[in-house]
């Protein structure tokens, strides 16, 4: 018997030690895991911020690192190099500018081939605006004489309270407030640092610029909404469910695809964004986790495998590439566009375009305008009606078509619940991390965008500051 008591207290002690070991290493991979995204994040913030933005590498660090959950991590700048560095415990990260594509993150691939890869560059607009047109149409007066129907002091309000800073230690970080009234600038603010030329991040109300690229594609022929999406290793065995997927599911989040869009821990949007070369096959690798088209779930990832099927409708990747600067940025003049690629050459749509104020203001004034742009029809006809349509599996209806509603799709005098309540029913809007919004509405005949690196949005509400603007207008 006592035998047998030794050989079992041997037994749970090498089992103890078997779990101990376990745990020891999932948690040295989770460690590992969580180590290489924070840097691959500050490397590629501190690039971008530094080489698209013009900022300077204190701006960066004191504000957006200081305040992200990386930054315990850092990170410098090789001006001669033009890529941004961030090391921790031995792993490290690097991101490396190049002109037209901005900075992409080096991952799975040598340096030297990423920087001789041929990138689409689209040669800026360097005609000059008409001087006889008033802003946004031409170079003429942008800000307009204060009108009537205006409560200036309401707006004034709005503005005071987006630039406060009543808790120091959780900085509010407002970078640019825009308001315009029937096309023209009626209030322009920027923050230190900033004017109206920094080009700023948009996070993911880069997902509705991917909506108005979908957008051009079917306007062109191209692509169709209710078509299978053109996602080739979905269609390789006849049962797989996923072949099901339309390019409409897609754009309103409904694919049903298992993809996790938490930012706390190692998960396919970390991995996707700040690990991996191609940003859509991650997500096009997810299988299932609801039928098609039953379940709403807000996923990064689909709206790159919708990147990706733009890619995919044209020829070569250069004809891609320029795509979105020579059908949608130069008309509008928005100059100060730069959208970010992976390394695979495929624009990150869900997350990372850069522009002014002023320039994602023309964004929404496109969709203020029913997509066209003095004269001109940048997006199909009912396009901007259908990205304002509510998600059908959506209990509260508050997404349409990569872009966020403030009120369910009901008939026109119908008081339906709101995510904003003192805002226009009828407004909709381009939202992303860190408090961007570029709010179109319509009944108003206003856009509003407010720009930051608000990190704890406990100190920030968005629908405080666009309810006293929407009660300026008489």
């Amino acid at each position: 018997m006592r035998t047998l008591a030794r050989t079992m207290k041997k037994s749970i002690k090498y089992i103890l030690l078997l779990i101990l070991a376990i745990v020891v290493f999932e948690l040295g991979n989770y460690g590992y895991g969580m180590i290489t995204i924070a840097a691959g994040y500050n490397a590629k913030t501190l690039c971008s911020c530094v080489f698209v933005s013009g900022r300077t590498e204190e701006s960066v660090l004191s504000q957006d690192i200081a305040v992200s959950a990386a930054s315990f991590i850092g990170g410098a700048i090789d001006r001669a190099d033009q890529s941004a560095t961030a090391s921790f415990l031995g792993i490290s990260r690097k991101a490396v500018f190049r002109p037209g594509v901005g900075c992409t993150l080096v991952s799975e691939i040598d340096e030297d081939v990423l920087r001789n890869q041929e990138v689409g560059l689209w040669p800026p607009n360097t005609a000059p605006a008409d001087p006889h047109k008033p802003w946004p149409y031409g170079s003429g007066d942008s800000i307009s004489a204060p009108v009537a129907q205006i409560d200036l002091s309401k707006i004034d309000a709005a503005f005071d309270y987006a630039f406060d800073e009543p808790e120091p230690d959780n900085p509010r970080y407002t970078r640019a407030a825009l308001v315009i009234h029937k096309g023209q600038i009626i209030k322009e603010q920027y923050g230190e640092g900033f004017d109206e030329d920094t080009p700023l991040i948009g996070w993911s109300m880069t997902k509705s610029v991917t909506n108005a690229m979908v957008g051009m594609r079917v306007r062109d022929g191209v692509l169709s909404l209710d078509a299978p999406a053109d996602v080739p290793s979905w269609h390789t065995k006849s049962d797989d469910p996923r072949a099901a997927i339309r390019l409409r599911d897609l754009m309103d989040m409904t694919s049903g695809l298992d993809f996790v869009e938490d930012y706390s821990k190692p998960s396919t949007v970390n991995k996707m964004l700040w690990t991996k070369p191609s940003a859509a096959a991650i997500a096009e690798a997810d299988p299932l986790a609801h039928p098609v088209n039953t379940h709403w779930y807000y996923s990064s990832g689909t709206t790159n495998i919708i990147q990706e099927i733009i890619r995919r409708s044209f020829e070569d990747l250069h004809q891609y590439q320029v795509f979105p600067y020579r059908e949608l940025f130069a008309p509008l003049g928005m100059n100060s566009a730069v959208m970010e690629v992976d390394v695979s050459g495929t624009f990150v749509g869900s997350s990372l375009m850069y522009a002014t104020a002023r320039d994602w203001a023309k964004f929404g004034l496109l969709y203020l305008n029913d997509g066209v742009w003095d004269g001109q029809r940048i997006l199909p006809e009912g396009w901007v009606a259908y990205s304002q349509e509510r998600t059908p599996v959506l209990e509260d209806g508050f997404y349409g078509a990569q872009f966020w509603k403030n009120a369910y799709s009901e008939p026109a005098g119908t008081v339906t619940p709101r995510h904003w309540p003192g805002v226009p029913q009828d407004a909709y809007y381009a939202s992303g991390f860190e408090g961007q919004q570029v709010v179109i509405i319509p009944s108003l005949d206003m856009v509003v965008v407010r720009l930051g690196c608000t990190s704890d949005r406990t100190n920030w509400d968005p629908g405080k500051f666009l309810a006293l603007i929407s009660e300026a207008v008489h």
